[in-house]
This record gives C-alpha cells, structure tokens and sequence, in this order.
C-alpha cells in the first residue's frame, strides 16, 4: 500500500469511530454507558493526535482528559442521586428544538467550511520541550491563575451538588 492511501485509512477510521462515539454519548440511556462512550473518543482523539505527529496534545488529552476530566465525570455520577433525576424528565419537550439547533449549526459549519483551501507548506516540527519552558517561566503566573480559577471551580461544584439533609419541622 501507498503512503497516501494507508493515511485515507487511518483517516476514515478515526473519522468513523469520532462520530459513532460521540452520537453513541449523546443517544446512550444509561449514563455510565456515556461516561464509557466519552472514555473511547478522547482515547481516539488522543490517538489521531498522534497520528497526526502532535505527541503534546495526545499527552495532554490523556492526562488532563481521560484522567481528570472523566473521574471527575465518575465521581460527579458516584456522588449525586441521579435515580430522582432520571424520573424526572422535564427536558424531553425541548428535544425537537435542540435536534433543530443543532442541525442550523451544523448547517452553518458546512457552509463555512466547503471553500477552505490549504496550504501546501509542511508545519514546523513541534517542540515540546520548548512548550514547557515557556509554560514554566514566562507563563509561569497566567498557569497558576488558571489552576486556582479550576481548583475554585472544582469545589464550587462539589458544594452545588452537595445534598443538604432536610430540615425537621
């Protein structure tokens, strides 16, 4: 096989698994199957990543992705009671609505999107090491900003979802 033709494979595949993964998280029930569903896509957007030669981001994905962001996700679904909020579906009768959104936006990419021509010329070669210096140095105070901006934000969470025990009367 050609080059050419062994990269429209992997392409297709990812294309493939990236869009039945993530309508799998939309459409799936139960709600560890989403969690599940989510699992497999950031798993195979980190591997085009690094099909794609950005080694950083595919690190990057696995880490802050599927090992904060996702058991944040199972530890969200282990702390709340979700068996009364499933009885509940007050959000059903928004569903054509959304459908319709959602097709307007994707309408609005596809639009967007059919004349975008590109450039033949190859990207540099990235440097990681590079990355990580300016993280460290010259970004070092935007850095830790954001990582207390997200630690406020992970306990403003928890006290959100945190059940008061009613009051007796």
């Amino acid at each position: 096989m050609k080059p050419a033709t062994v990269e429209l494979i992997f392409f297709i595949y990812f294309f493939i698994a990236l869009t039945s993964f993530s309508a799998m998280v939309v459409l799936a029930r139960n709600i560890i199957n989403n969690v599940f569903f989510l699992l497999l896509f950031l798993i195979n957007t980190a591997a085009l990543f690094l099909f794609l030669k950005a080694e950083f981001l595919m690190a990057i994905q696995i880490i802050v992705y599927v090992g904060g962001v996702l058991a944040l996700f199972v530890f969200a679904i282990m702390i709340m009671n979700l068996k009364e909020e499933i009885k509940h579906s007050k959000y059903i009768k928004f569903y054509s609505a959304g459908l319709i959104i959602g097709l307007i936006f994707l309408l609005i990419i596809i639009y967007t999107v059919k004349d975008v021509t590109t450039i033949g010329q190859p990207l540099p070669k990235p440097d990681s090491v590079l990355l990580g210096k300016l993280l460290y140095s010259y970004y070092l105070l935007p850095f830790e900003i954001l990582s207390v901006v997200l630690l406020v934000a992970l306990v403003g969470g928890i006290l959100l979802a945190k059940k008061l025990p009613k009051e007796e009367k």
